[in-house]
This record gives C-alpha cells, sequence and structure tokens, in this order.
C-alpha cells in the first residue's frame, strides 16, 4: 500500500522535557498519533467509507542536523484506510494528497492538544504560580546542563562556554528564513510536513525510507579530525544562513554526543492503530501483497492515488485496536 512520511518537529522547550520524561515523550506521541488517524478515518468516511481504519509507525529521533538535542517524531502512515467490503473482506482504499490548508489545521490541532496536556499535567509555566520544577536538573544537573544547551545550540564546556558552536561558511547577514514548501505548516514552534511518500507495492522505496528514519545521528564520512585537533563535521545540506560545517574541540563534541544518548530501556519505533501489536485485524493489514509486476522504487508526491488493492481472501470483522 502506498505510505506518506509524517514529521513532526517540536517547540525548543518542549524537545528539553521530552529528552528526559520518556513518559511525557509517549504521550505527546499519542496525541499526535490520534490526530493523524482520526483525519484519515474522517477523510475515509467523506469518501463512503464509514468504518475504514489506517496505521502508522513513528520512530522517534533525538537530534538535528547540527548534533544537538532535537527530539521530534517521524511517522509512516498508511496512505488510506483498510476496511470490509460486502462480501467481508478487507481492502485497502488509497487516499489522495491532503492538501495545503488539511496539513495547517493539522498542526493548529496538534499544538491545541499538546499544550492541553501539558496545562493537566502542571508543566505549562503559569504567572500566578511558581514555574513547574525540572526533575532532570534534580536529578542530573550535569546532563541537564547539557542537553540545555545543545537544544540550543550552545556549548557549556571547552574554551568557548555558553558561546553558540562555530559554524562555517555562515553569512552573518543572511535573513532567518522558516522553510516552507507543499504540505508543510509551522505553527508556535510546532513543524508539520507530509509532502513524502512511496506508491504502492514498491518494496524497495519503503526500505528506503525506513532506514531514512533508524539511521544514527551522523555518519562516519561527515567528520574530519583538523591539524589543530578540532573536530569538523560537516552538514548534509547546507543550513539557510548558509553554513556547511560546525567546529567542535573534543571536550565540545563528547559534550554533544551525551545529549543524545537516550536512557536505557525505553523504547523508540512505536505501532499505532491497525499496526499496533494488539490491533485484531493486523495479520490481514500487513500480508505480504506480491505484486504482478516490479514497481519502479521511487520515494515521491504521488497526485492521483492507486486504485483498491485486496489484501486477504479471509472474511474479517473489522475490530478497533486495543
Amino acid at each position: 500500500v502506498p505510505i506518506r512520511q509524517w514529521v513532526l518537529t517540536l517547540p525548543h522547550r518542549l524537545r528539553y522535557q521530552l529528552a528526559w520524561d520518556h513518559a511525557l515523550c509517549r504521550a505527546v506521541l499519542a496525541v499526535y498519533a490520534r490526530t493523524l488517524l482520526g483525519f484519515e478515518r474522517r477523510r475515509a468516511r467523506r469518501r463512503g467509507i464509514p468504518d475504514g481504519r489506517s496505521g502508522a509507525v513513528t520512530a522517534i529521533q533525538r537530534f538535528g542536523s547540527g548534533m544537538n538535542l532535537n527530539v521530534h517524531f517521524h511517522t509512516l502512515v498508511l496512505d488510506g484506510v483498510f476496511a470490509p467490503d460486502a462480501t467481508g473482506e478487507l481492502r485497502f482504499d488509497p487516499a489522495p494528497p491532503p492538501t495545503d490548508r488539511e496539513v495547517a489545521r493539522l498542526v493548529a490541532t496538534i499544538a491545541r492538544r499538546v499544550e492541553r496536556l501539558l496545562r493537566r499535567r502542571g508543566l505549562l509555566p503559569d504567572e500566578d504560580v511558581d514555574a513547574p520544577a525540572d526533575p532532570m536538573a534534580e536529578d542530573a544537573p550535569a546532563l541537564a546542563a547539557l542537553s540545555r544547551a545543545s537544544v540550543m545550540g550552545h556549548s557549556v564546556l571547552g574554551r568557548r562556554p555558553g558561546a553558540p558552536v562555530l559554524r562555517l561558511g555562515r553569512d552573518p547577514d543572511a535573513p532567518w528564513v522558516t522553510s516552507s514548501g507543499p504540505r508543510h505548516a509551522h505553527l508556535q514552534g510546532f513543524d508539520l510536513h507530509a509532502n513524502r511518500t512511496v506508491r504502492a507495492a514498491d518494496r524497495i522505496g519503503v526500505e528506503k525510507l525506513c532506514r531514512y528514519l533508524l539511521r544514527p545521528p551522523l555518519g562516519q564520512e561527515r567528520l574530519e579530525i583538523l591539524p589543530d585537533g578540532q573536530i569538523c563535521c560537516k552538514l548534509a545540506r547546507p543550513w539557510s544562513d548558509g553554513t556547511q560545517a560546525l567546529l567542535f574541540t573534543p571536550v565540545e563534541f563528547l559534550e554533544k554526543l551525551a545529549s543524545l544518548i537516550p536512557r536505557p530501556h525505553i523504547n523508540l519505533l512505536i505501532y499505532h492503530g491497525l499496526l499496533a501489536p494488539h490491533a485484531r485485524a493486523r495479520p490481514h493489514a500487513v500480508a505480504l501483497v506480491v505484486p504482478l509486476e516490479p514497481a519502479p522504487s521511487a520515494v515521491h508526491d504521488a497526485a492521483v492515488p492507486v486504485a483498491a488493492v485486496p489484501v486477504t481472501t479471509v472474511p474479517v470483522t473489522a475490530a478497533p485496536a486495543t
């Protein structure tokens, strides 16, 4: 079936909180995933499918392109819904690409619901109440300082404590430009992007996208030790201000790596909806379909959805995930 990648980037203050509090991270992720899956169900109802269900898998990434602490979500969503037809056979109905307006509404909904979650948990500052406690600073003050600095792109240790990370190729007069494009929306630090898809039956394309989601923070080929002992980290793509690489002293480099390491015994790969481990219809939704003709490998955004694909001939009863 076709797959669409959704990427949610979070405000700086929230990145710091989620980096330490994995339970809060999972709660924010649940808000985001429910919003996406509910969006697919509503669109299916408008297409005349009253009981369609979709599924997704999310990789929680902790790093940005500059080795900074940046907790964000990469989610692969089935680009459509599964639903039983008149004979009881489970079939997949592909959805049209979301419009820019729909993506904008989704990011506004996510921002509102996450703010409501934080307020319920007492994690939003209030003018009449003292600022909420910082458990990370209480339990591990050194790691908390490293994490705060990494979120903001600064250093704590080395010869330049408190200073921004050194950039190579940066134009100091370059304007601060927020990226924009098709199926992309930004609101109050929340950034949602949904313009990358893989065609149905393109197993190679799905594998490439999954490898992208599960990649490490940086590749060995991007690192270079300079004659003066500093470490140069080349960016995969230049930033909007012209920056092409970052410079670290050895201590600063270790500082950045320390803040990217997740806490032990937590899961960074989460399944949702029809793909959740206990979803009753999951075995039928993930049944392998062998294409009649090999599909070309391409990660793209198709304007025209493919036809409905039968998944299995075994009659099933649609049941909600547990």
